[in-house]
C-alpha cells in the first residue's frame, strides 16, 4: 500500500467516524420518543411534530448549505455539523416540553444536512472506479450509527435517565469534531458551476431519476423514525426491544452493503437500485399486517438484507449524474428530496396510524414507494431508448 493509498484510507475512516457521530446523536430520538411522550404527555401529533422538525432542517440545509463543500469549505461544513449536533442533544437534554424538544430536534436534523453530503461526495471522489463499494461501506457505517443510537439509547434511558443519555451522544459528537480539527481532506473538484443553486441540477434527466429514487428510498425513515418506538411498544415491545429490532436491521445491512455496493459498480447503479425496490416495498407494506413481535422482527432482518442491495447504489447513482464540480450539491439535492419526503411523512403518519391503524399507515407509504418507483423507472426507460435512438 503506497503512502497516497494510506492517506485516502485514514482519510475516509476519519469521514465515516465523523457520520457516525452525527448518525448517532440524530438517531437516539428514536429510542426516546415513547418515554417523552409519556413523560411530559404531548399528542401522537406531537411524535411527528418532533421528527418531521429534524427532517425539516436537515431539508434546508442540504439544499441550500451543501453546495459550499463544492467551493472548498468541506471540512468547515463537517466540522460546524458535529457541532450542531453536540448543541441540539445539550437543548434535548434540558428540555421540558414540546416546544423545546420541537427546535432541539430541528437543530440535531441540521447537522445531518451539514455533514452527510459532504462526506458522500468526498467518499465518492477518492476512487471513482469502486464508489459504490466505498460508498457501501460509508452506508454500512452511517447506519451502524443510526441503530448504534436507539439501540444504547434504550439500553441507557432506564438505568440512566433520558437526560444523561442525551448528554452523551452530544458529548461523542464533541470528541469527534475535536479529532478531525488537526486533519486536511482533499479538495472536491470545482468548475465554473459549483457557485449554482442545487435546484438548477434537476435540468440533468439522470439527476432528476436519482432524486425520485433517493425520495422512494426515505420513505420509510419517516413512519420509522415518528411510529417505530410507538409501535413496537403497542404490540408489547419495551426500550429493550425496540432497541434490538434496530441491531437486526443492521446485521444483514452491514454484511451486505459492500457487495451492494459492488454491484453498484459492475452494474448500472439506477437499474440496480430500482429493481431492489421490488423486495422493499412489500416489507415495508407488510410491517402494518401483523399484530404480534415475531413477523415484524422477521420483516426487519429481511429489509435490512434488500436495502443493503438497494441504497449504496442509489448513492452511487447521484455521484455518477453529477456534473464535474457539483458532487457534494447533487449528494445535497438528493439528500434533501429524501428528506423532504421523510418529513412529510413522519408529519402524517402518525396521525394516519391513531385513526385507522398501522396497516393504513404502513400501507399508504408502501403505496407511494410504488408510484416514484414506477415514475423513475419510466423516466429511465425513456432516456436510455432516446440515448439508443441518438
Amino acid at each position: 500500500m503506497t503512502i497516497r493509498e494510506r492517506d485516502h484510507r485514514a482519510d475516509a475512516l476519519l469521514l465515516m467516524a465523523c457520520s457516525f457521530a452525527v448518525a448517532t446523536s440524530n438517531s437516539v430520538i428514536f429510542a426516546a420518543l415513547g418515554d417523552l411522550q409519556d413523560t411530559y404527555g404531548f399528542p401522537d401529533s406531537g411524535l411527528g411534530l418532533i421528527a418531521g422538525s429534524g427532517f425539516l432542517t436537515g431539508f434546508l440545509v442540504q439544499l441550500f448549505v451543501s453546495p459550499f463543500a463544492d467551493r472548498g469549505h468541506t471540512k468547515r461544513l463537517i466540522m460546524g455539523g458535529m457541532l450542531l449536533g453536540a448543541m441540539g442533544s445539550l437543548l434535548m437534554a434540558f428540555g421540558t416540553g414540546l416546544p423545546q424538544f420541537v427546535l432541539a430536534r430541528a437543530v440535531i436534523g441540521s447537522s445531518f444536512g451539514f455533514v452527510f453530503p459532504a462526506v458522500r461526495a468526498l467518499i465518492a471522489h477518492v476512487d471513482p472506479e469502486r464508489r459504490g463499494e466505498r460508498l457501501g461501506r460509508l452506508a454500512g457505517v452511517e447506519l451502524l450509527g443510526f441503530v448504534a443510537g436507539p439501540l444504547f439509547g434504550g439500553l441507557l434511558i432506564d438505568p440512566i435517565g433520558l437526560r444523561s443519555v442525551f448528554l452523551l451522544f452530544g458529548f461523542v459528537n464533541l470528541i469527534s469534531m475535536f479529532t478531525i480539527s488537526f486533519r486536511s481532506f482533499p479538495q472536491l473538484p470545482k468548475s465554473t458551476d459549483s457557485r449554482k443553486p442545487s435546484l438548477e441540477l434537476l435540468r440533468y434527466p439522470r439527476v432528476r431519476i436519482a432524486v425520485i429514487v433517493a425520495m422512494a428510498i426515505q420513505a420509510p425513515v419517516g413512519i420509522f423514525d415518528a411510529l417505530w418506538d410507538r409501535y413496537l411498544t403497542d404490540l408489547g415491545g419495551g426500550n429493550s426491544m425496540v432497541g434490538i429490532s434496530f441491531a437486526l436491521y443492521t446485521v444483514p445491512f452491514f454484511i451486505f452493503s459492500t457487495f451492494g455496493g459492488r454491484l453498484a459498480d459492475k452494474y448500472d447503479p439506477q437499474k440496480i437500485s430500482l429493481w431492489m425496490m421490488i423486495l422493499v416495498v412489500p416489507a415495508v407494506t407488510g410491517y402494518g399486517a401483523f399484530s404480534t413481535l415475531g413477523p415484524v422482527i422477521a420483516l426487519n432482518v429481511f429489509e435490512g438484507v434488500a436495502q443493503a442491495l438497494m441504497y449504496p447504489s442509489s448513492a452511487a447513482a447521484v455521484a455518477k449524474a453529477a456534473p464535474l464540480g457539483r458532487a457534494s450539491a447533487a449528494q445535497g439535492l438528493a439528500g434533501a428530496s429524501g428528506l423532504l419526503m421523510s418529513m412529510t411523512l413522519a408529519f402524517t403518519t402518525p396521525s394516519l396510524y391513531g385513526r385507522f391503524g398501522s396497516l393504513a399507515a404502513f400501507g399508504a407509504v408502501g403505496l407511494l414507494m410504488t408510484v416514484l418507483t414506477g415514475s423513475a423507472a419510466l423516466m429511465l426507460w425513456r432516456l436510455n431508448r432516446r440515448e439508443q435512438l441518438n
